[in-house]
């Protein structure tokens, strides 16, 4: 009878192994379950778009270019010209700092429009 007790050290050894396999196969997820979930996760989060502006900026509107202000091209822009811009007009005296009734380039450089004047 001492053959037996030789095998049941080798046979506890073999079923642990097994056991072992076993639950490890069964935990482990399958590829296709894997790609799934991953392309759900893909699916809930929106992309991002490179070129869309972060939302602080719509706080701070950006003044009009110089040159689309200054329609006749005479290098300033006068009130007439700076009516398009709500903002503008309500900013004009104030950043007019000669009071020559015209915004030269340096004065409108000053300019930061409070509000959307578009």
């Amino acid at each position: 009878m001492k053959a037996p007790s030789r095998l049941f050290p080798l046979t506890f050894a073999l079923l642990a192994v097994g056991a072992f396999a076993a639950s490890a196969a069964a935990s482990a997820p399958e590829p296709a379950a894997q790609q799934r979930d991953a392309q759900e996760q893909r699916q809930e989060t929106p992309p991002q778009q490179a070129d869309a502006p972060p939302a602080n900026d719509a706080a701070a509107p950006t003044p009009r270019p110089f040159e689309e202000l200054d329609a006749n091209g005479d290098g300033n822009i006068g009130k007439d010209e700076a009516a398009v811009d709500p903002a503008l007009t309500q900013a004009f005296g104030t950043l007019d700092q000669d009071a020559d009734g015209k915004l030269a380039p340096a004065e409108y450089a000053a300019y930061k429009p409070a509000g959307n004047g578009r």
